[in-house]
């Protein structure tokens, strides 16, 4: 279940890990938000989070209180984002890794935008087409943007991480992503499953460069000594969580930080959302 991790870093990170107190201090707390926690003079810029693609009658993960907590953690460029589009729903794409992999490829993002613009009217594709025309100096999957897988266990956690490149099979043994990457679970504010939510939020800790690994067997988010924040299996319906140094994160799928080394749990439902436009 585990990955390999990447050879121990350099005496320089370690020196510079002292001095931003990660590597040779306690893990930093975890960040907690909820919607009615945001400030109103946030709320008064930015507009509520509008989420695209997701069949009306189907059960989801993500909704527009949890999109808001999220959105306030993710990179300044990408919280002015207002409409998020959905990637990929176990319920609604099916249970298969090489679907999810293959629906958050960017080009297969792209042709499926384009095929659904297509459906317009003859007049107002070549508005469309002109104004893409003349906005396309960026090459696609350049501009800014993130993706946000949400998975909902057979307990009704909820949790997931942010990711700041696509999930995709790799080939080599290495790790992707950077350190806007995170981990996150929403969770109970008793532990009696009853509203209000707060969202806890895990972010980079610098120790390591462990972040995303991703093949045709699993996905594996965070790693330190054999051990990933997050970890799916290649079947979609198993996932694990240990504590892991990369975030310095509570197991994800337990209410608080209990004393356990690690979770398992049984996915019941999983989507990735991407923050952001393509072109």
């Amino acid at each position: 279940m585990s990955t390999e991790t990447r050879p121990k870093p350099t005496k320089l990170r370690s020196i510079l890990s002292r001095f931003l107190g990660t590597a040779d201090s306690p893990s930093p707390p975890p960040r907690i938000s909820s919607s009615s926690s945001l400030s109103s003079h946030q709320n008064e810029y930015l507009n509520e989070v509008t989420l695209k693609g997701l069949n009306t009658h189907q059960h989801q993960i993500m909704d527009g209180e949890l999109a808001s907590d999220l959105r306030g953690l993710l990179p300044p460029r990408l919280q002015l984002d207002d409409e998020w589009s959905l990637v990929y729903s176990m319920e609604q794409h099916g249970i298969s890794l090489n679907t999810l992999y293959r629906n958050s490829d960017p080009e297969v993002q792209l042709q499926t935008e384009l095929g659904k613009k297509s459906s317009l009217g003859y007049a107002d594709n070549v508005v469309k087409n002109m104004v893409v025309f003349t906005h396309n100096d960026m090459p696609l999957g350049k501009r800014p943007h993130g993706y946000v897988v949400a998975i909902e266990d057979h307990k009704g956690n909820r949790f997931g991480c942010y990711l700041n490149e696509h999930l995709r099979a790799t080939d080599k043994k290495r790790y992707y992503g950077n350190g806007e990457c995170f981990l996150w679970k929403s969770e109970w504010c008793e532990e009696k499953h009853k509203l209000p939510r707060r969202l806890k939020a895990f972010m980079y800790t610098g120790v390591n460069d462990n972040i995303i690994y991703s093949n045709h067997d699993f996905i594996a988010v965070g790693s330190s000594s054999g051990n990933n924040g997050l970890w799916i299996d290649k079947s979609l319906c198993l996932g694990v969580s240990y504590k892991c140094e990369t975030f310095g994160n509570e197991i994800l799928n337990e209410h608080g930080d209990g004393h356990h080394k690690y979770g398992k749990f049984k996915i019941m439902n999983m989507e990735v959302w991407r923050v952001g436009q393509l072109k």
